[in-house]
């Protein structure tokens, strides 16, 4: 009989403490705002607090976004789904440090800039693309498809009515953009490599250069436009690709690590990517 009344006290006990650490954690749990820029709101009691929390349900985050006009054509996403047509041709200008490479002449100003400001750092800025024409697009285009149909075909030319030509055309797209597809016929973006690269493989260059890239692309309106992380969103890995869409978005874009779909997307629900 002792034991057993022993028994229930301590039992008692027990479901005393439990009872008393539940009640606690339910008064500590709060809204706590996950996701950033989307503000969203979750019921945590993970996080605490030295001052008293307020009760009240907290207001939905600040709309940080730029306030910007989507479509103005810097802001532009261009690919198979979003071509240019043949004739849209900028004006453009020489780019300096180059003798035939060329930029939208109302920007290139802070392109020149940004170039003579790397110089200035210590680096040796190499432009290996910047403005093409889509007559020059298809050209890449065609040469890369013609390539891979002769090794298909063993050694022979193929006709581009022919099936093999076709399937070498669809496995070209994932290797040069098609024409009017390419950013470059915007006249807004730049291939940007170290001059002292050995070969076109991106963790054998100059870390340092880019690490200066991403750090002051923004201040001159450029955002690294295909990182090696968002390739599953843009479809391609060019982390060597910069492109102009103004300060303010840049500047949002690089901070919120950002590619310009997503950015894109923001502001046109209806644009898929």
């Amino acid at each position: 009989m002792r034991r057993k009344f022993l028994w229930i006290i301590t039992m008692g006990a027990l479901c005393l403490i439990l009872y008393t650490i539940v009640i606690s954690r339910m008064d500590r749990q709060t809204d706590v705002i996950f996701g950033g820029i989307d503000g969203a709101y979750v019921s945590s009691d993970s996080v605490n607090f030295s001052t008293p929390v307020p009760t009240e349900t907290p207001e939905p985050t600040a709309n940080i976004w730029p306030d910007i006009d989507i479509t103005m054509d810097i802001y532009s996403v261009i690919n198979n789904d979003n071509l240019l047509s043949s004739v849209s041709v900028p004006e453009v200008d020489t780019i300096a440090t180059t003798t035939w490479m060329q930029f939208r002449v109302d920007h290139i100003d802070e392109l020149n800039a940004m170039i003579y400001d790397m110089i200035d750092a210590g680096f040796k800025p190499y432009i290996a693309a910047a403005y093409r024409t889509y007559s020059f697009q298809s050209q890449l285009f065609n040469q890369k498809a013609s390539q891979i149909a002769y090794e298909k075909a063993g050694g022979k030319t193929v006709d581009y009515t022919d099936p093999i030509y076709q399937e070498a055309a669809k496995e070209a797209e994932s290797i040069v953009m098609k024409p009017g597809s390419s950013e470059h016929q915007l006249g807004l973006a730049v291939d940007l490599l170290d001059r002292e690269r050995s070969r076109m493989v991106y963790a054998d260059m100059d870390q340092n250069f880019f690490a200066w890239l991403d750090e002051h692309c923004w201040e001159y309106g450029f955002i690294k436009r295909y990182p090696t992380k968002k390739l599953l969103l843009t479809g391609w890995d060019e982390p060597w690709h910069y492109r102009y869409v103004g300060q303010e978005a840049a500047k949002f874009i690089m901070d919120h690590g950002l590619c310009l779909e997503e950015f894109y997307a923001h502001y046109d629900p209806s644009f898929k990517y």
